[in-house]
């Protein structure tokens, strides 16, 4: 009889580990990076942050995972003020009318070991449009400060600036954006 209790309850606890949980996005250790070319010299690259959202995963099958994240567009750093305010006006991402950015993700494919292909659609001023994110599960395990459940993902992207209105200056400053995004997430 022991076997048999000492059996269930194993087989509850396996069961609970492989449920998904609903993560919360740690703002302090999350961020997500924006670059695109600069008249062929650099690549300005801009600092977002995260407003609010939730990541939804099953570690034991990362495919039935799920994201929703808005992104602060004001929160944009480039280094410098001017800067800034050029590009929150209205040719470039008109934060006074579009405050957020928002994915939300609509698929998730395995491409390897820790690695997936998270395929969502991108809303960036006004306008969605599909974007693929190539995501790295970095860790999951309990957070050694918390003790609750923890997640780590890095990802990168591309896509086209005019695809979502802002095509001032292309070819001259770059069409193509890159993303690279680093998350850390902790259950309830």
């Amino acid at each position: 009889m022991r076997i048999a209790v000492f059996a269930s309850s194993l087989l509850l606890s396996v069961a609970a580990v492989a449920e998904p949980l609903t993560y919360a996005f740690d703002k302090a250790h999350s961020q997500i990076h924006a670059s695109v070319n600069h008249l062929g010299f650099s690549n300005s690259t801009a600092r977002f942050l995260i407003k609010d959202g939730t990541l939804t995963l099953d570690v034991a099958d990362p495919t039935t995972g799920k994201v929703d994240v808005t992104i602060d567009a004001n929160s944009m750093d480039f280094g410098d003020a001017t800067w800034k305010e050029h590009v929150s006006a209205d040719k470039w991402f008109n934060v006074a009318s579009f405050p957020d950015i928002r994915f939300v993700s609509t698929k998730v494919t395995s491409t390897g070991k820790d690695t997936m292909a998270i395929e969502g659609n991108l809303t960036l001023r006004g306008v969605t449009k599909p974007v693929t994110l190539n995501a790295t599960l970095n860790k999951a395990g309990e957070h050694p400060f918390s003790k609750k459940p923890a997640v780590g993902f890095s990802a990168t992207a591309t896509f086209k600036r005019s695809e979502f209105g802002m095509d001032a200056y292309v070819p001259n400053v770059g069409d193509d954006v890159s993303l690279r995004i680093e998350i850390e997430a902790s259950a309830g």
